[in-house]
């Protein structure tokens, strides 16, 4: 997902978009001369329905003031750079086509079933992770002295996260394999947490065994690259 964001690539409404300001700084050309090539297309045919194409938006500069731009679908990159020439040119175009086809999979996959019936299972383990931690873990870490048991859940949020690579808050945005791999580690700290705390293991060391844990399972589990779906 990194080569995507490089690549400047974003998405809107399920529609995978590139700003023309980028394909300006990506083809080395002057912003003013792609909207330019753009307006030219524009005007060759004012029936047609361009904005499947080219959607005009605005931008504000260092100053403050407000630019004019255009998100380029698919469809309207292809048109816009066809002309383009030279080798430079065509290996953007090249990478332009590649992180096209995978943000347009990863919009696909999203409205998949089977996304969303992961989705549905990562929460239900998510809520009986957060009950272990809230009636087992936080009462043992007071027991043993802690004075921050209530951050606990928050911890172990950000230790899953680190493991598979993502911010936080950003599950809703993961793949099907990354939310795959989410259920299993949550599903691994509610049953590891659930027995060092019969056990009375000391918090601290419950983390630790937790972490090693998990970051075995992720080591295993061939964590794919692209994880994030937008």
């Amino acid at each position: 997902m990194k080569k995507i964001m490089d690549l400047g690539i974003i998405t809107k409404s399920e529609k995978v978009l590139v700003s023309s300001r980028i394909v300006a700084e990506k083809f080395d050309k002057r912003h003013t001369h792609i909207l330019r090539d753009i307006e030219n297309i524009t005007s060759s045919n004012s029936t047609q329905n361009w904005v499947q194409y080219f959607i005009q938006g605005e931008y504000k500069d260092d100053s403050g003031k407000g630019n004019k731009e255009y998100l380029l679908t698919r469809d309207g990159f292809s048109l816009l750079v066809m002309g383009f020439t030279g080798k430079r040119a065509l290996e953007w175009k090249l990478k332009y086509i590649e992180a096209f086809n995978n943000m347009e999979g990863f919009i696909r996959e999203k409205q998949s079933t089977e996304w969303k019936e992961t989705r549905i299972k990562g929460k239900l383990t998510r809520r009986n992770e957060t009950d272990i931690i809230l009636n087992k873990l936080i009462p043992l870490a007071e027991l043993q002295g802690s004075k921050n048991a209530g951050k606990l859940y928050m911890t172990y949020s950000k230790l899953v996260n680190e493991c598979v690579g993502i911010p936080a808050n950003s599950r809703e945005k993961a793949t099907r394999r990354v939310l795959d791999i989410i259920y299993n580690i949550e599903n691994l700290i509610e049953h590891v947490i659930e027995e060092e705390s019969d056990k009375g293991t000391y918090y601290k060391d419950i983390y630790q065994i937790c972490k090693g844990k998990c970051k075995l399972l992720v080591e295993l589990s061939y964590l794919p690259e692209n994880k994030l779906i937008a």
